[in-house]
């Protein structure tokens, strides 16, 4: 009972201040901090859903998330048409484009697979790089601009940022249904998974490319193909929430850290290495196994109140047992939910 309570008030008050971030913080923080987190959060998303169905690991999100940025820029940019065909467009590219490399992928597992998305990242970044008639090659196409929506404007900084983060939710609610009636890991679901994926990316790929208001080959280069996995990782490979987690911690220190330091990848690097070795559900886990530990010593102590008999070693440790298992259950949205179900 206490653990659910203390759930819902966590849940409550990460809401509520998600909600009145705009109103407090300043547009610096809610630009670069906020809008910046959130994005790139639906774009690890996209790669822990996949990681946690099938340990599918893949490095070519970035890839499917320029594909939809660069379908909107020739669309809107070069050819001049409406916004709602370029957003249509970018999607739908960006789910086929899914599709076919999951068709080429989800074959093989492990080692091979990762080597093969990255192989599909790096094909996507060599075209835009070398393509001089639809993606203005090394420069990229500059001056894609968020649309007016009748009385909103999505180029208002506070605007942009709730229609993102509603965007986010939707996307971290929808998966973690998707992902429990998915079924069996067989061919069919593996590609309907990564085509899935593939999706999720080409919305944050919309978003960035309005939040740039660019998009070049630069955009989707090796570096930001790594540093998406890195923000999972960072997060929580095993959770959905870890993708917003990971990408929080992820820019808050490539933001702060640029101001001490050059070597801001380093900064980043040793926490990737920190997290990998000593934390390997990252950062929810650790806060989880923080939340186990503080539940335990309080129940303990609530077991051997004065005047009282003194319960057995063997009660005392089921009990703990009994609260450290309900707070795994009912604390986080896990993406592995057959290990669950093999563990109940």
């Amino acid at each position: 009972m206490i653990v659910r309570i203390t759930r819902i008030a966590c849940l409550i008050a990460i809401a509520l201040f998600l909600l009145t971030f705009p109103l407090f913080a300043s547009q610096f923080l809610v630009v670069q901090i906020g809008i910046q987190s959130l994005f790139l959060g639906i774009v690890a998303l996209s790669l822990i859903f996949l990681a946690g169905y099938g340990g599918m690991v893949s490095l070519a999100q970035m890839a499917l998330y320029g594909a939809s940025g660069y379908m909107l820029a020739v669309l809107t940019v070069t050819y001049g048409l409406p916004w709602f065909i370029g957003v249509i467009a970018g999607l739908i590219f960006a789910t086929l484009l899914a599709a076919i490399f999951a068709l080429i992928s989800v074959r093989t597992q492990g080692i091979y697979f990762i080597m093969i998305t990255l192989a599909e990242a790096m094909l996507v970044f060599y075209y835009a790089d070398q393509d001089r008639i639809f993606t203005n090659g090394h420069t990229g196409i500059n001056g894609v601009l968020a649309p007016r929506m009748g009385p909103f404007v999505i180029t208002d900084p506070n605007t942009f940022y709730y229609m993102t983060l509603i965007i986010a939710a939707l996307v971290y609610r929808d998966n973690a249904q998707r992902m429990q009636s998915l079924g069996f890991n067989v061919y069919a679901h593996r590609v309907a998974a990564f085509t899935l994926a593939g999706f999720i990316a080409g919305i944050a790929g919309i978003l960035g490319t309005w939040y740039d208001g660019a998009i070049s080959p630069g955009s989707i280069d090796l570096t930001r193909t790594i540093n998406i996995l890195v923000i999972a990782v960072l997060g929580g490979l095993s959770y959905f929430e870890g993708a917003f987690v990971g990408a929080t911690f992820f820019v808050l220190v490539t933001t702060y850290a640029s101001s001490f330091t050059d070597r801001f990848n380093t900064v980043i690097g040793l926490a990737f290495l920190a997290v990998a070795l000593f934390f390997p559900d990252g950062l929810i886990g650790l806060s989880m196994k923080t939340v186990q530990l503080i539940t335990r010593t309080a129940g303990r102590r609530r077991v051997t109140p004065s005047r009282k008999p003194v319960p057995s070693l063997a009660n005392a440790r089921s009990a703990a047992r009994d609260g450290g298992a309900e707070n795994e259950q009912l604390t986080i949205v896990s993406a592995k939910p057959e290990e669950e179900e093999k563990q109940l």
